[in-house]
């Protein structure tokens, strides 16, 4: 404390005890009874003191990304009384305690230190507030700016297994698919192909598994007449005469088509079916020979009856029946969506809605009725799994969250128990309405939670999700010939959507991204073909003429998959915005990287878990673009150093490929179990801790925990909490996944994401309380869970 510090302290305390003086005698009577002012206790009063003599932090500058920031310790000195302590953006430690974020008090004497958490960002510089008494203080951390110095980390684990749920292996059936059967006859009779076999060299070479029908059903439908005993039933002795001669012909022909549909049946087991809104929605609309569904709805025959009845007896007769005996006909459907995105046509759109809760109870009415079809009193689809309802638009935040309440809670409410799938459509909306509405990143990671979330909740189990349709829909580039700027939106959101779906490969029935063969069924007119295909005809470019079909860049999705398989590795990014994943297969390593980033970055990828002199050679493909061209580019590498100071280009996807001259070994283990709050969807109060309970956890003796916090809000709104567990104080770095959903007004118009928080695994229990407290009202936290891995060597990954 300076000297003109200290004379104005005290010329202060002398003026108030001076005033106090006047004031006593200004209240005294002035009879002799009155001794107030001759009270000798007066000369002692001591006057509370609540401002500290001033001090100052000393900045931090150079610090590493994200890291954590302690000040140097303070003495408080200058106060005569307790007074509180608090802190915003940052954590207080009093006399040597845990940094906390709750409001502490100090008296003359005691020490101070704050610690702040450095940006993920270069030359970025975050402020803690401190006030302690009437006295305020900042704290500043400065991160380097040096691009190497912050170069984003890569880490992969190559000797360590990584397991979700006891899924490890990739799934190529699952997530490298088509939409298409291998009877669809674009592979086959429209046009002329540049390939002279198409199917094999697109299918075979690539290393892809079929997806999805959704008009083979509607058409054998349009040849059927109805039941002459019940109205308004598809007639089952046609049924049984035709799909009997189907099964025998796909079998039996000897012509060039139907050997090659025989030779690829292998990559159609897993085959998705799905209804159209018309006509199998029983209102009227005529099936093609006619007659109409019956629109019945009674207890012996609930609305819907007869539309189930039909799918059930298609499925059973003009199929093989699965039972190990039968050799006629192609494979059964595993997969029946009950309608394809019925809310849009039946409700959104219609002059008349349907009644959404008849939608939903219409779902239950179709999967019983499918699965109680008969053949010689067998049931013969209890191997068919049902689902739906193939919401095209889940946007739960939409109306303050109403559109949840009303149509995907409800639907789980109603149905959940009934279904075998919850099956869903993924779409970036690049150009929508001159906004950038996009799911990629942390939306959709908040939208399957929530709905993870809840089925936890009220079904006491997570139905697994059937992923028909995901991709990006370009409405400001519709009805055009094909564009290549169209395709590179597309791929940026195969890829980066794809990394999600891998991140729960144990939920994942299937993924489908929307990628129909040549789309003949949705040509407009001559010249504009519907806009995504895996074909093209040659003269849709300037500068080309013919009707040949050549590939559109679509295939370069397939080329940069076509050789990645095997078992799951350990990987880590210190960056929200990549998007890792890796496998080994035998002596092969495959590294995968998706960027969520707007611009090039430089990253330092680290690789583990081998002998790096064992390394043969590194080849790396980069899917990436130039003004909206795609480029799949390739190229090697001599040695890992390389990798150290790589450039991941704006919105790309890298996969490095190792070869090594001995197999792997893959001696460690993570295995990663995810856990629900067991409550959800709460509104957010300012300054309100809402307490979250997650329990049973089984805590190893070496693990890591990330706590994913789902949040809606208004932009503009904190995206970083107050949280401990248990007590614990937890740091949280308000950075998610990919762009800012705001995009300077056009872009979402709210903030629905996650906020993924690492745990150590000292705070953890059994039982465990979780409390969130924003500073600000509105908006809901979504939904609580959190990943645990549980590992057999340290991994570090958050520290």
């Amino acid at each position: 404390m300076t000297s003109n510090n200290l004379g104005d302290k005290q010329r202060l305390n002398a003026i108030i005890i001076i005033a106090m003086f006047i004031t006593l005698l200004g209240c005294g009577s002035s009879t002799a009874d009155n001794n107030e002012v001759n009270d000798p206790k007066i000369d002692n009063v001591i006057v509370p003191d609540s401002t500290p003599d001033p001090f100052h932090f000393t900045p931090i500058t150079n610090a590493p990304l994200a890291s954590k920031n302690a000040s140097e310790v303070i003495q408080i000195s200058g106060i005569n009384t307790s007074v509180d302590v608090n802190v915003i953006g940052g954590f207080i430690s009093i006399n040597d305690e845990d940094f906390t974020q709750s409001t502490q008090s100090v008296s003359d004497g005691d020490s101070i230190a704050v610690q702040l958490i450095a940006a993920n960002t270069v030359g970025t510089t975050l402020t803690a507030q401190i006030t302690v008494g009437d006295f305020t203080t900042e704290f500043a951390v400065t991160t380097t700016p040096n691009i190497m110095a912050s170069a984003t980390k890569l880490m992969f684990n190559l000797d360590t297994i990584h397991s979700i749920n006891n899924v490890s292996q990739f799934q190529r059936e699952k997530f490298i698919t088509i939409h298409a059967s291998h009877t669809e006859n674009d592979w086959y009779n429209v046009g002329v192909n540049e390939s002279s076999d198409l199917i094999s060299e697109f299918i075979e070479g690539y290393d892809v598994y079929f997806g999805r029908d959704t008009g083979g059903m509607r058409y054998q439908l349009s040849l059927l007449n109805e039941s002459a005993v019940q109205s308004g039933y598809a007639n089952a002795n046609t049924m049984t005469d035709i799909g009997g001669n189907i099964r025998w012909s796909y079998k039996t022909a000897l012509d060039s088509r139907a050997k090659s549909q025989r030779q690829h049946e292998h990559r159609n087991l897993n085959m998705v079916i799905a209804a159209q809104q018309h006509p199998y929605w029983p209102d009227g609309k005529d099936t093609g020979q006619g007659w109409a569904f019956s629109q019945q709805d009674t207890p012996d025959e609930p609305f819907g009856t007869a539309t189930g009845d039909y799918m059930g007896q298609y499925i059973a007769k003009y199929f093989n029946k699965n039972d190990g005996v039968d050799i006629y006909g192609q494979p059964k459907p595993k997969y029946v969506e009950v309608m394809n995105e019925p809310l849009f046509e039946l409700v959104d759109i219609a002059e008349q809605p349907s009644d959404i809760a008849q939608i939903f109870q219409f779902h239950i009415n179709i999967a019983k009725a499918i699965k109680s079809i008969k053949i010689d009193n067998e049931q013969v689809n209890s191997d068919v799994l049902v689902g739906g309802y193939t919401v095209a638009f889940p946007d739960f935040d939409k109306q303050d969250f109403a559109r949840w309440e009303q149509r995907d809670k409800a639907f789980i409410d109603l149905a959940g128990d009934d279904m075998d799938f919850i099956s869903l459509h993924l779409y970036d909306f690049p150009s929508f309405q001159n906004r950038e509405e996009l799911r990629s990143g942390s939306n959709i990671e908040a939208t399957f939670d929530m709905l993870e979330h809840y089925m936890y909740l009220t079904l006491g189990e997570v139905k697994p999700f059937l992923v028909s349709e995901y991709g990006a829909q370009v409405h400001g580039l519709f009805n055009q010939p094909w564009l290549a700027e169209r395709d590179w939106y597309h791929l940026r959101a195969i890829n980066s959507q794809l990394m999600s779906f891998l991140e729960r490969a144990d939920n994942i029935e299937m993924a489908i991204p929307f990628i129909p063969v040549k789309a003949e069924w949705g040509r407009e007119s001559e010249t504009v073909p519907y806009y995504t295909r895996l074909m093209r005809q040659k003269k849709e470019i300037e500068g080309q003429s013919g009707d040949e079909y050549v590939y559109t860049d679509m295939v370069k999705f397939y080329q940069l998959w076509s050789e990645v398989n095997g078992t799951r590795v350990d990987s880590y990014s210190n960056d929200s915005d990549f998007q890792l994943d890796a496998y080994v297969d035998g002596n092969n390593a495959f590294l995968i990287i998706n960027s969520l980033e707007k611009t090039h970055k430089m990253v330092d990828v680290s690789v583990l878990g081998i002998d790096k002199d064992k390394i043969n050679k590194i080849s790396i493909k980069q899917l990436t673009h130039n003004n909206n061209q795609t480029s799949l580019n390739e190229t090697d590498l001599i040695t890992l150093d390389e990798l150290a100071e790589y450039t991941i280009e704006s919105e790309s996807t890298v996969i490095i490929k190792l070869e090594l001259l001995d197999a792997v070994e893959l001696a460690h283990q993570q295995i990663e179990t995810k856990y629900y709050a067991e409550t959800y969807k709460r509104s957010i109060t300012a300054n309100k801790a809402e307490i979250f309970s997650i329990n049973n956890v089984v805590i190893a003796e070496t693990g890591e925990a990330l706590l994913r916090l789902g949040l809606g809000r208004e932009h503009g709104k904190s995206l970083q909490p107050t949280v401990t567990v248990n007590g614990n104080p937890i740091s949280v770095n308000p950075d998610y996944r990919g762009y800012d959903q705001y995009n300077q007004g056009q872009g979402r118009l709210q903030y629905f994401g996650v906020i993924e928080i690492p745990i150590p695994n000292t705070y953890l229990d059994i039982n465990n309380d979780i409390d969130v407290k924003f500073e600000d009202d509105g908006g809901f936290i979504t939904s609580i869970s959190m990943q645990y891995f549980a590992q057999s060597k340290p991994l570090n990954h958050f520290e």
